[in-house]
Protein backbone atom coordinates (compact mmCIF):
# COMPACT_ATOMS: atom_id res chain seq x y z
CA UNK A 1 0.00 0.00 0.00
CA UNK A 2 3.18 2.72 0.44
CA UNK A 3 4.27 1.65 -2.94
CA UNK A 4 1.36 1.36 -5.42
CA UNK A 5 3.93 1.55 -8.20
CA UNK A 6 5.79 -1.94 -7.17
CA UNK A 7 2.16 -2.71 -6.39
CA UNK A 8 1.13 -2.72 -9.62
CA UNK A 9 4.20 -4.48 -11.05
CA UNK A 10 4.18 -7.17 -8.89
CA UNK A 11 0.44 -8.06 -10.04
CA UNK A 12 1.41 -8.12 -13.65
CA UNK A 13 4.50 -9.92 -12.98
CA UNK A 14 2.31 -12.97 -10.96
CA UNK A 15 -0.43 -12.49 -13.86
CA UNK A 16 2.30 -12.97 -16.82
CA UNK A 17 3.44 -16.07 -14.89
CA UNK A 18 1.20 -17.86 -13.86
CA UNK A 19 -0.32 -17.32 -17.64
CA UNK A 20 2.49 -19.31 -18.18
CA UNK A 21 2.88 -22.34 -16.16
CA UNK A 22 -0.86 -22.51 -15.31
CA UNK A 23 -0.65 -23.75 -11.71
CA UNK A 24 -3.27 -25.32 -9.89
CA UNK A 25 -5.65 -23.83 -7.79
CA UNK A 26 -3.82 -24.29 -4.39
CA UNK A 27 -0.52 -22.44 -5.44
CA UNK A 28 -2.21 -20.28 -7.80
CA UNK A 29 -1.62 -16.46 -6.21
CA UNK A 30 -3.88 -15.08 -9.54
CA UNK A 31 -7.65 -16.09 -10.39
CA UNK A 32 -9.48 -14.61 -13.01
CA UNK A 33 -13.12 -14.79 -14.16
CA UNK A 34 -13.03 -13.48 -17.43
CA UNK A 35 -15.78 -11.36 -18.14
CA UNK A 36 -18.02 -12.91 -15.32
CA UNK A 37 -16.93 -10.57 -12.31
CA UNK A 38 -19.79 -8.36 -13.18
CA UNK A 39 -22.22 -11.08 -13.11
CA UNK A 40 -20.77 -12.47 -9.90
CA UNK A 41 -20.83 -9.00 -8.53
CA UNK A 42 -24.66 -8.65 -9.68
CA UNK A 43 -25.69 -12.33 -7.66
CA UNK A 44 -23.44 -11.37 -4.80
CA UNK A 45 -25.10 -8.04 -4.47
CA UNK A 46 -28.57 -9.59 -5.34
CA UNK A 47 -28.34 -12.07 -2.11
CA UNK A 48 -26.81 -9.28 -0.18
CA UNK A 49 -23.39 -10.77 0.49
CA UNK A 50 -21.53 -9.03 3.10
CA UNK A 51 -18.47 -8.23 1.72
CA UNK A 52 -17.62 -6.87 -1.75
CA UNK A 53 -15.10 -9.59 -2.54
CA UNK A 54 -15.41 -8.34 -6.80
CA UNK A 55 -14.11 -5.43 -5.88
CA UNK A 56 -12.52 -5.06 -2.50
CA UNK A 57 -13.66 -2.69 0.25
CA UNK A 58 -10.53 -0.12 0.88
CA UNK A 59 -9.20 2.07 -1.77
CA UNK A 60 -5.15 2.84 -2.13
CA UNK A 61 -3.53 4.29 -4.77
CA UNK A 62 -6.33 6.43 -5.57
CA UNK A 63 -4.93 8.29 -8.15
CA UNK A 64 -4.35 5.47 -10.09
CA UNK A 65 -6.14 3.47 -12.58
CA UNK A 66 -5.37 -0.81 -12.75
CA UNK A 67 -8.18 -1.28 -15.62
CA UNK A 68 -11.26 -1.39 -13.59
CA UNK A 69 -10.43 2.03 -11.34
CA UNK A 70 -8.58 2.80 -8.40
CA UNK A 71 -7.72 -0.84 -7.20
CA UNK A 72 -8.96 -1.64 -3.41
CA UNK A 73 -8.56 -4.25 -1.03
CA UNK A 74 -10.28 -6.52 2.14
CA UNK A 75 -8.83 -6.00 5.24
CA UNK A 76 -7.70 -9.74 7.36
CA UNK A 77 -11.36 -9.67 9.09
CA UNK A 78 -13.33 -9.03 6.12
CA UNK A 79 -11.42 -11.62 4.09
CA UNK A 80 -12.34 -14.07 7.05
CA UNK A 81 -16.02 -13.34 6.92
CA UNK A 82 -16.15 -13.86 3.35
CA UNK A 83 -14.61 -17.18 3.30
CA UNK A 84 -17.70 -17.69 6.46
CA UNK A 85 -19.97 -16.38 4.32
CA UNK A 86 -18.89 -18.47 1.11
CA UNK A 87 -18.15 -21.56 2.82
CA UNK A 88 -22.01 -21.53 3.78
CA UNK A 89 -23.43 -20.17 0.65
CA UNK A 90 -24.99 -23.00 -1.79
Amino acid sequence: MRDPDWALDFVEEVQDSEEETEPGPAEARHFTTYKTWDMLRFLLARAEFPVNVIHGEEPFAEDEDWGYGPPRYLRPERVQLAAEALRATS
